[in-house]
């Protein structure tokens, strides 16, 4: 896939940001989950660098994430309208991070299942995906829709694995709106589905994102 693994540390420089405190906007104040969440990112992005006045970034809150599992015994969905999201667009360099609690499910037993015995979310928090949109050079602001490729890595259950993401990007209302779908495989991620249950729950589950990132 042409992936190549970096530290933290080479992959945040190329966003050229200084350590800053993260300013709250008053509109999402009121979201203690949502202010954690965009903190957290920050932090694990950008403390200890550089500016560079010539960086063009751009930010969600609110990005959307939705997943489903098909099997003949039945289906399940899950929708997180709290993604965070940073994009470099000088480089096309990305992060996104998803608090695993923020998914709600149609029975709160499925829901409550998912976190405490599938994903663990109180011992695995957050899933993440960090990395860089190929050619994002010749990607221009026409409004236009236009077909990408995402490589980085993919975190959940505290496993991290290469993952390339094909998707859209569009500039719409002074922001880049992202597209994608893609699938993840539970047992790439050591997420143990219960023998009891295991015919009730794929074992690849379909993940559809969307997010409009407007300038920070």
């Amino acid at each position: 896939m042409g992936i190549h693994c970096q530290s933290v540390t080479s992959r945040c420089s190329r966003f050229g940001l200084r350590k800053v405190h993260p300013t709250i906007d008053p509109m999402n104040s009121m979201n203690p989950m949502n202010t954690l969440l965009f903190g957290s990112l920050l932090a694990l992005l950008f403390v200890g660098f550089a500016p560079d006045a010539g960086a063009q970034q751009f930010m969600t809150r609110e990005g959307n994430v939705h997943f489903f599992s098909s099997t003949p015994i039945e289906d399940i969905e899950a929708d997180n309208r709290q993604m965070s999201g940073l994009l470099n667009a000088s480089t096309g360099d990305f992060a996104f991070q998803v608090q695993m609690r923020a998914f709600h499910f149609e029975k709160a037993l499925m829901e409550e299942h998912f976190n405490e015995s599938y994903v663990e979310s109180e011992t695995y928090p957050k899933a993440t995906f960090q990395g860089s949109i190929a050619s994002w050079e010749n990607i221009p602001n026409d409004g236009q829709r236009h077909d990408v490729v995402a490589e980085g890595e993919f975190d959940i259950h505290g496993v991290t694995q290469p993952q390339r993401i094909e998707g859209t990007v569009q500039w719409v209302d002074g922001g880049w709106k992202l597209q994608a779908t893609f699938e993840v495989t539970l047992a790439d991620h050591k997420v143990v589905i219960p023998a009891v249950v295991k015919d009730n729950i794929s074992p690849v589950i379909a993940i559809d994102v969307e997010a409009q990132l407007l300038p920070r």
